[in-house]
């Protein structure tokens, strides 16, 4: 996140005329934040609030959902939609509702809240395309992703006052932001959205939502963070009318950044059209009339079909040689990257990745954890059973760390007995947690050689990088896991160590 001027901070901690979430907001996100919630709990939270009880059955039976078997009361909506899909959506009605109170002079509040449903109903349906996961988690996302231009409007109105902001192209208008106030309106809706103790998965699209080749960005993370851009690009495209030149840069950009063929981007400008009246109604507000919606749907089909028919040729032979190039760039990647026994990443692979994630979690001041990992005493299980059983450990070993991580985060082997786990957004909790399930489930990574059962123990070294741990460089992070897992060697092995207990020591 780029840095705001203390100034700017100091304001939008004052500022007393813009609204913060209500009531029910809150408890949306305090729901949305514990792993134990439940139907019942959030059946109450909405049921407390008419209107939204309202919009979430409406919502469940619409077009956004496609169509499912009737839903008739709150709890079958529920049911539909899933607790994830509800608190989301619960979330964002409840904002719009009282961001809208109180609309500023001068700015265009309309054409504000125009672009930003479009936008939403843009995310879920890229997300959906994508057959990703977080469909409703983009809604909200690309829904506030210019949420920092209302509140830059309410604590320097002058940034605003002789331009257009909606009007601008997104990059000249934060360069103008930038010059006017130290930041942009990216940033400042994301430490806004921090504040209100937002999911930190939202605060960061917000952040990045002018960002789209999300370079900087842990490659799990970079998907979400492109589909949120995506949705503002699309929706600037649908407000201007959707001329030629603008159409064809959407569809290089959506086919560059998510895989989407300009034929398929123009189909799914008709389905825009079909969830835009949904959407327009669910959040009480004039969009686009039918007159608009054929113009800009039909504009869109010819232009975007017209330029796939002319890359059919070319993607012929393209696509042969790319096929070539993959089978090719897999052989490669595996003798570059993985390990050739345990098929996790090898040593390499560890550094370049230790070097990235240590450079964007110190960027960002995000958390990164990282676990050294040795099997105990696996000199004497070669030595008495010969290397095929140690190779065979390796492999359990190998296989175990692998299932109990989750998919962002990264195991390699280090070379010989020593394996290295990174865990990007991690705190020290987390990573003691892990670490504690790691040394428990050695156990059932055991071999059964020639009637001799090995059961292999293991000690790790467990190193967090945060506020309370600084590290000049990855190294010196590496060099402090290892000194943990020193100590539970030191300690008897069958254990793991967490750096800040010899700190503090």
């Amino acid at each position: 996140m780029a840095a705001i001027p203390d100034k700017i901070i100091e304001r939008l901690q004052t500022c007393t005329n813009f609204p913060s979430p209500p009531p029910v907001a809150l408890k949306v996100i305090e729901l949305a934040q514990d792993p134990n919630t439940d139907l019942r709990l959030v059946a109450d939270t909405c049921s407390g609030d008419p209107a939204i009880a309202a919009k979430i059955m409406k919502i469940a039976n619409s077009a956004l959902y496609g169509s499912r078997r009737e839903s008739t009361n709150l709890r079958q909506a529920l049911i539909v939609l899933g607790l994830n899909a509800t608190l989301t959506l619960a979330l964002s009605f409840t904002l719009v509702s009282s961001l809208r109170r109180d609309p500023p002079k001068g700015f265009d509040f309309l054409g504000y809240w125009r672009r930003a449903i479009l936008a939403a109903t843009w995310g879920k349906l890229l997300a959906t395309e994508l057959n990703q996961p977080f469909a409703e988690e983009v809604f909200i996302s690309a829904l506030l992703q210019d949420i920092g231009m209302l509140a830059m409007d309410r604590i320097t109105p002058e940034t605003y006052k002789d331009i257009s902001p909606l009007q601008l192209d997104h990059g000249k208008l934060a360069q103008h932001e930038i010059n006017q106030v130290g930041a942009d309106h990216a940033a400042i809706g994301g430490w806004l959205l921090d504040s209100w103790n937002m999911p930190d998965q939202l605060v960061r699209a917000v952040w990045h939502s002018h960002d789209i080749e999300a370079d900087d960005v842990e490659s799990e993370r970079r998907i979400y963070i492109r589909i949120v851009a995506m949705s503002g690009q699309l929706a600037d495209a649908w407000v201007s009318g959707g001329d030629e030149v603008t159409l064809q840069r959407m569809a290089v950009m959506a086919e560059k950044y998510l895989g989407i063929i300009p034929n398929r981007l123009a189909e799914m400008f008709q389905v825009i059209s079909e969830q835009l009246p949904v959407a327009a109604e669910l959040f009480e507000m004039d969009l686009f009339d039918d007159a608009q919606l054929t113009e800009i749907t039909d504009a869109a089909r010819e232009i975007l079909m017209i330029r796939n028919l002319h890359a059919l040729s070319d993607a012929v032979d393209l696509q042969k040689k790319a096929s070539m190039l993959q089978s090719e760039n897999v052989v490669l990647r595996q003798e570059t990257t993985l390990d050739g026994l345990t098929g996790v990443g090898n040593r390499r692979y560890f550094e370049d990745s230790l070097t990235k994630e240590f450079e964007s979690a110190a960027r960002h001041k995000w958390p990164l954890s990282l676990i050294f990992v040795d099997i105990d005493y696996f000199k004497e299980i070669n030595d008495s059973h010969g290397h095929p059983a140690g190779d065979e450990i390796l492999r359990e070993i190998a296989k175990m760390v692998t299932r109990t991580l989750r998919s962002e985060d990264i195991v390699a082997r280090y070379g010989g007995d020593e394996f290295v786990v990174l865990l990007p957004g991690s705190d020290s909790e987390a990573a003691g947690k892990v670490a504690g399930r790691l040394v428990s489930q050695a156990a059932g990574c055991g071999a059964s050689i020639e009637g001799a059962e090995i059961l292999p123990t293991l000690s790790l070294g467990v190193v967090t990088m945060d506020g309370l741990n600084n590290f000049a460089t990855p190294q010196d992070l590496l060099a402090a896991a290892d000194q943990a897992l020193y100590h539970s060697k030191k300690a008897g092995r069958n254990r793991h160590t967490c750096y800040d207990q010899i700190k503090a020591a």
